[in-house]
């Protein structure tokens, strides 16, 4: 917008380009609106729940891991004896991840939540049923230890502490039943 002035000598107006200082706040403004409408984008996009993969148990998948709540715990599975392993990529999919999900096939379950709160086995299998193949399916539901030690809950009922050393047993119980797990260090 410019100024105009009248002159007293001169009855026609005359324009004036608007001060410098002003085109300096104008563009810093244009600048700090640019800046502050990015970074809430940014800041939605990486908070938000991916709508193509529905929530499982209340558990959304989404596109960042939390460390509000961050343990992990181990699991072993035996089936007659022999030992399944618990495959890598559980709870991951393409563009999101469950709050509870593994990495790799090495039995560490990760828990990583935006709020802290008891996780179930429960809920993990019913992570892994949903994105995961190589869920045990066995007609009789397992015996559960926990560090060692037999528990009489189910898997609905058996929360999932920090470094928990957590055997399903289907059938026949291993003559070497792991009662410790040595989580890497920093884990």
């Amino acid at each position: 917008m410019t100024k105009i002035k009248k002159d007293k000598s001169n009855p026609k107006e005359i324009k004036t380009k608007p001060s410098s200082s002003r085109n300096k706040f104008i563009a810093l403004g244009v600048i700090a609106a640019i800046i502050v409408g990015v970074a809430y984008a940014v800041h939605k996009s990486d908070n938000t729940v991916d709508s193509s993969f529905a929530s499982i148990d209340g558990i959304p998948c989404e596109t960042q891991e939390y460390t509000t709540f961050h343990i992990h715990a181990h699991m072993d599975i035996f089936i007659n004896g022999q030992h399944a392993p618990v495959p890598a990529q559980i709870g991951l999919e393409n563009t999101c991840l469950y709050w509870l999900h593994t990495h790799t096939p090495d039995g560490i379950v990760h828990i990583e939540s935006p709020q802290q709160k008891d996780f179930t086995i429960g809920e993990f299998f019913d992570i892994w049923k949903s994105t995961k193949s190589g869920y045990p399916v066995v007609s009789n539901g397992p015996e559960i230890f926990v560090n060692g030690n037999l528990v009489s809950t189910n898997l609905n009922n058996t929360v999932m502490n920090a470094h928990d050393e957590i055997v399903l047993v289907y059938g026949d119980v291993p003559q070497n039943m792991p009662t410790f797990y040595q989580f890497p260090e920093g884990d």
